[in-house]
Formats: structure tokens, C-alpha cells, sequence
């Protein structure tokens, strides 16, 4: 029990990360019934994606990354395709992760982009060089830490009053865009080879871990996004319209936050949940590019590129942060639908209705990404 419950946090953990930032600044225009449903599709292709992934490692008799299970199941282009769309996603992933957390460790400790960047890798080093208990057991607190803060936030903001009517105008390009996004705001997938590891391949508990892990933060992420958009409609009407119009960047949003709480503490929870909510996924995300990297690398030197590789590229390179997430969708899509669905059938495990749907769901977020590239 005690393990479904660690899983349960790592998902969740995995889960919640940049969306909390992202998705205030792309779902502003959409209406709360559509936001509803668009997160319970997401959730669903999450889900099911991760269970895809889980099946096959079962069939596998030994948990492996969708890479190493496509070198060995799959062909010469299709092992190809895997591969790069593996590492791009990761390290992208991992090198917002660490903009992120470095941004909030300046702020709150006054360093410098280096020093906190370089902190940031350290930090990680560390964590995945703890024992397997421990390291479950500080990544359960860190969840939990998370969801403590964001309950304080929205209770803070719960009772403002609301002064401005929100507009909805929501175009396709919009929707097109917002598609990948919302998509890699539940990425769990890529940590499913460490998850059925850690469950001895019982796929009735990873079910639930799926389930439960998914749900709360498509909860949190509901009543967060709505506690940020009342509450720039109740104290700035231009912000909002600003925001509206996709303007506002990662640091103004959270600098408005901070000041138009109602509680002069609450600057310092915003900041901790930031700093929470990336730290979790980063956690996750590590974890599923650590073994795939172990497989041709020494155990020191895989976690050292894995934790260094990103403070070298935030060092030398500006990301632009809901492009990276965008881009990151569709990578996610290819490795966490698209590549599983296509080994299914070499690995011996049916092809259900469920699988079926998942697939055009996959197909929906590359093209999605593709159009927006182009257009």
C-alpha cells in the first residue's frame, strides 16, 4: 500500500509542473464548461497512454524505456524516430524546468542566473543519488508541500470580488495552439518504466496510480487557473485584457499574482508553489530519462549529463517557454502514443478500442503542432 501511495504522489508529482503556469495563459479564453472538457480528454489520453506504455513493459517481462523497447521490438527508423524525439523532449523539458526554479531561487535568495542555474543541477545530482526510500519518501513530501500551498492559494483568492465580465473568444488558431500544451501539462508517460519497476509490473496498481495520480492535478489545475483569472478580472481589467491577448509573459503573471493578493504573505506561497510544482516534475522527468541513458553510459556519468547538460543550455540559450511546451507536446505525443501503439502488436498485446482512440488523440496533437509550426 505504502508504494501505491509513493507511486500515486510521483504521478501527480510528475504531472503537476509548468502547466500551472502555462495554462492560465492559454486557456484564458475559453469558458469554464469547455476548459472541463478539454481536461478530462486530456486526462484520459494520459491515462491511456501511460497504461499503453505499461502493458508493454509487462509484456516485456522487465521494465525498459520506450526507447530501449523500440530498439528492440521495433525497426531501424522507428528506433530512430524514438530516439530523438526522446531526448528532445526531455531535455527540453529539464532545461524549462531549470529556468524555472532558477528563476524563483534569484528571486527568493537574490543569486545570479549562473549560480542559481548551476544550483539547480547540483540539487538534482543530489536527489538522485539518495537510496530509493529515501528518495520516495522526500518526493512524497514534496508533493504534498505543493498541494499545501496551492490549497492556502486558492483559499486566499476564493472570495474576490468580481468587477469585470470575461470575454470569450476562442478561434480555432487558439485552440490549435492550445492543444499540445494542455497535453504536456499531464506528461507522466516517459517515467512509466520506472513506475512499473517500483510496482513489480502489477497492472491493477499502476491502473489506480494512473487514475488517482491524473486526477488531482486536473483538479488543482481547474481551480488554479480560475483562482488567476478572477483574479486579474477583479484587479486589472487591463492586464486581463492583456492576457487575453497573449501578451503577458511567465514573470509578469506571477509579479501580478504576488501583488494583487489579498495577503501580503502570499507573494512568498506563489513563489513556493512555483518553485514546488517544477521541482516535482523535474523529479518525475529525470527519472524517466535516467535508465534510458544508463543503457550505454556509466551510472555516474548518465546523472551528470542528466543534471548538467540543462544548466548548459540555459546558460547559452534563451527559451521561449509556452513554444518549448508546445514543441514538447508533440514529442510527448510520438513517444507516449504514436511509438507505443506501433509496438503493440510486435510485443503481443491486443489492440483494443481504447488504444484505437488514443492513437487518433496522438495524431490530433502532432498535427496541431505541425499546423502551428507552419502557420
Amino acid at each position: 500500500m505504502k508504494k501505491l501511495i509513493h507511486t500515486i504522489f510521483l504521478v501527480t508529482g510528475t504531472s503537476i509542473g509548468a502547466g500551472l503556469i502555462a495554462l492560465p495563459m492559454t486557456v484564458v479564453n475559453l469558458g469554464c464548461g469547455a476548459f472541463i472538457g478539454v481536461i478530462a480528454i486530456m486526462v484520459w489520453l494520459a491515462y491511456q497512454s501511460s497504461y499503453m506504455t505499461s502493458q508493454l513493459n509487462v509484456a516485456n517481462k522487465a521494465p525498459a524505456s520506450i526507447v530501449e523497447l523500440s530498439r528492440q521490438h521495433g525497426g531501424n527508423v522507428l528506433f530512430a524516430v524514438t530516439l530523438g524525439s526522446f531526448y528532445l523532449l526531455f531535455f527540453g523539458l529539464l532545461t524549462v524546468y531549470f529556468s524555472c526554479m532558477a528563476d524563483t531561487i534569484g528571486t527568493f535568495c537574490g543569486l545570479s542566473k549562473t549560480a542559481s542555474v548551476v544550483l539547480c543541477g547540483c540539487g538534482l545530482l543530489l536527489l538522485l543519488n539518495m537510496q530509493t526510500r529515501a528518495f520516495s519518501n522526500l518526493n512524497s513530501v514534496f508533493v504534498l508541500m505543493l498541494l499545501a500551498v496551492i490549497a492556502v492559494a486558492v483559499i486566499s483568492i476564493k472570495h474576490m470580488p468580481e468587477t469585470v465580465t470575461k470575454e470569450v473568444s476562442c478561434g480555432t488558431d487558439e485552440w490549435i495552439k492550445m492543444v499540445p500544451i494542455l497535453f504536456t501539462s499531464f506528461g507522466v508517460q516517459g517515467s512509466c518504466a520506472y513506475f512499473c519497476s517500483y510496482l513489480n509490473n502489477d497492472l491493477k496498481r499502476l491502473k489506480t496510480a494512473f487514475w488517482v495520480g491524473l486526477s488531482i492535478p486536473a483538479v488543482i489545475y481547474f481551480l488554479w487557473t480560475l483562482c488567476c483569472l478572477k483574479t486579474a478580472m477583479s484587479y486589472d481589467a487591463e492586464f486581463f485584457q492583456r492576457l487575453q491577448a497573449h501578451e503577458v509573459s511567465v514573470g509578469e503573471l506571477i509579479r501580478f499574482l504576488c501583488e494583487s493578493s489579498s495577503l501580503p504573505t502570499m507573494g512568498v506561497f506563489l513563489k513556493l508553489l512555483t518553485l514546488f510544482a517544477v521541482l516535482t516534475s523535474t523529479i518525475g522527468v529525470a527519472l524517466g530519462l535516467l535508465q534510458p541513458l544508463q543503457a550505454f553510459l556509466p551510472q555516474s556519468v548518465a546523472k551528470s549529463a542528466l543534471c548538467f547538460v540543462p544548466v548548459l543550455i540555459n546558460l547559452t540559450v534563451a527559451e521561449a517557454f509556452l513554444k518549448v511546451l508546445s514543441f514538447g507536446g508533440m514529442m510527448l505525443a510520438i513517444l507516449a502514443i504514436l511509438v507505443p501503439y506501433k509496438l503493440l502488436t510486435p510485443m503481443g498485446v491486443q489492440k483494443t478500442f481504447a488504444h484505437r482512440l488514443c492513437f487518433i488523440g496522438g495524431i490530433v496533437v502532432v498535427a496541431c503542432e505541425l499546423w502551428s509550426v507552419v502557420g
